[in-house]
C-alpha cells in the first residue's frame, strides 16, 4: 500500500470514528483526544489529516450525507417499481425522507448541531456538498422522480419544479431538525406522525 493510500485510509477512518463519537457524545462534547483514543492513532496524526475540530465535524457530515445518499439511492431502488408516475416516486422518496428520523434520530442531532457549530465558524456553504445539492446537477431520487412526474405528466409543467425540491427537502429537514432539539422527548409514535 502505498504512503497515499495510507493517508487516505486513515483520513476515512478518523472521518468515520467522529462521526460514531460525535453521534454518540455530541459534537460540543466531544474533542479531538477522544477521537484519538477511539480510532487507535494521535491527536497529532488527526491533526495531520484534519487542520481544526471544526474541520474534522465538517468532514464528519459529508460522511453522512454521503452515506444517505447512497441509501436514498438503493432505497429508491426497491421502491420504485416499473409502471409507477414520476408522482408515486416523489411521494415514495418523500416517505423514506421523512422517516429518515426514526431510524437515525442521533445522526439526524449530530448535522443539526454540526450545521450550527459551522455556521459559527463561517464555514455553513463553503463546499458543494453541503446538501441539497443543486437541483440542475443533482440526479437524486427525489429529482429522477420529479424529472419523471414532468416526463409522463404527473407532474404538471407548470410547477416550479426547484421549489418542490428544494421546499421538500427544507421542511422534512426543519422538521427533523425541530424534534432534534427538542427538549422534550417525542415519541416514535409522535415523530412518525410529525413526519
Amino acid at each position: 500500500m502505498s504512503l497515499e493510500e495510507i493517508r487516505e485510509q486513515n483520513k476515512r477512518l478518523v472521518a468515520e470514528t467522529a462521526l460514531e463519537v460525535f453521534t454518540r457524545q455530541g459534537a460540543g462534547n466531544t474533542t479531538v483526544a477522544d477521537i484519538s483514543r477511539a480510532c487507535g492513532l494521535t491527536e497529532r496524526s488527526i491533526y495531520r489529516y484534519y487542520k481544526t475540530k471544526v474541520d474534522l465535524i465538517q468532514a464528519a457530515v459529508y460522511l453522512y450525507y454521503d452515506k444517505m445518499t447512497r441509501e436514498a439511492d438503493r432505497r429508491s431502488r426497491e421502491m420504485f417499481r416499473p409502471g409507477m408516475t414520476g408522482l408515486e416516486q416523489i411521494h415514495q422518496m418523500l416517505r423514506f425522507y421523512s422517516h429518515m428520523y426514526l431510524e437515525y434520530p442521533d445522526q439526524i442531532r449530530f448535522c443539526a448541531d454540526a450545521e450550527v457549530i459551522l455556521s459559527r465558524a463561517g464555514r455553513e456553504r463553503d463546499d458543494v456538498n453541503w446538501p441539497p445539492e443543486q437541483f440542475e446537477r443533482s440526479n437524486s431520487p427525489l429529482v429522477r422522480a420529479i424529472r419523471q412526474g414532468l416526463a409522463d405528466g404527473s407532474v404538471s409543467p407548470k410547477v416550479d419544479v426547484k421549489n418542490l425540491y428544494y421546499n421538500a427537502y427544507d421542511s422534512i429537514l426543519g422538521v427533523m431538525q425541530k424534534m432534534s432539539w427538542s427538549r422534550l422527548q417525542v415519541s416514535r409514535e409522535e415523530a412518525g406522525t410529525r413526519m
